[in-house]
């Protein structure tokens, strides 16, 4: 079972790349942050393409994970890489995790786990909680890194303690796919109660299942009433099989 290909993510989330919050002091570069959180692609993408060009590292970063889902800009990988590439060589730790995953699934370059394994232990260096996990995940399975279960699971159990959600919600569906069901119930419960629509759903789906949790239907339709509610298709299927 390949864990990285994230079998279990809803059909309109992408929990690959990440993209925290962004943050900044200049006003303009703000406004046009908030009319693309608002939809306004026609007046915000092209502003932050410029800031993009003139360097910024966290921009950059930003522009790349654009193109690598085609929001607001024509889907194309390699431009997306392009832009992690300049963002990373300024030491931008989101920048280095997004191009190592790019590595280690190929996607706009020729695959290459060690490469992918040495962005992530960069990006971890430099801060970033996404890329501090994915190398704890590569050290745990022997990708692109000699396997070491034992320093493995320390590097896990540190991302146990993230404030960050989408770190918790990734940690999560790696022990799900892993097989440690109750780990996972215990992270995703994290992130679900942060508003993560992803973990309410998978968290959801479990206590149906009685994966590492106790059968209870009212858990299951709580949880999945919130990640329907937030969109999420999957949810509204779930919740009306378990409603009948």
């Amino acid at each position: 079972m390949d864990i990285w290909r994230l079998e279990k993510r809803p059909t309109n989330l992408n929990i690959a790349y990440h993209l925290p919050p962004p943050m900044t002091a200049d006003p303009e570069l703000e406004q046009a942050f908030e009319l693309f959180r608002k939809g306004d692609m026609e007046h915000s993408v092209p502003v932050l393409l410029q800031y993009a060009e003139e360097g910024d590292p966290e921009v950059q970063s930003f522009v790349g994970t654009l193109y690598a889902s085609g929001e607001g800009v024509e889907k194309d990988l390699e431009e997306a890489n392009n832009w992690f590439s300049a963002a990373a060589s300024q030491g931008f730790g989101d920048a280095e995790y997004n191009l190592g995953y790019d590595y280690m699934e190929g996607l706009g370059v020729e695959k290459d786990e060690e490469t992918a394994f040495d962005l992530f232990s960069r990006a971890a260096e430099h801060g970033s909680a996404m890329g501090a996990l994915h190398e704890a995940m590569c050290v745990a399975e022997g990708r692109g890194t000699e396997k070491d279960e034992k320093k493995g699971e320390e590097l896990l159990s540190l991302s146990e303690r993230s404030e960050d959600t989408a770190v918790l919600s990734r940690l999560g569906l790696f022990y799900y796919e892993s097989g440690r069901y109750v780990r996972a119930a215990v992270v995703l419960r994290k992130a679900a109660d942060r508003g993560d629509p992803f973990s309410q759903y998978l968290l959801g789906t479990m206590y149906i299942d009685r994966l590492g949790v106790q059968k209870d239907d009212r858990e299951a339709r709580k949880w999945l009433g919130k990640a329907a509610k937030a969109g999420i298709p999957e949810a509204v299927e779930a919740l009306g099989e378990l409603n009948g």
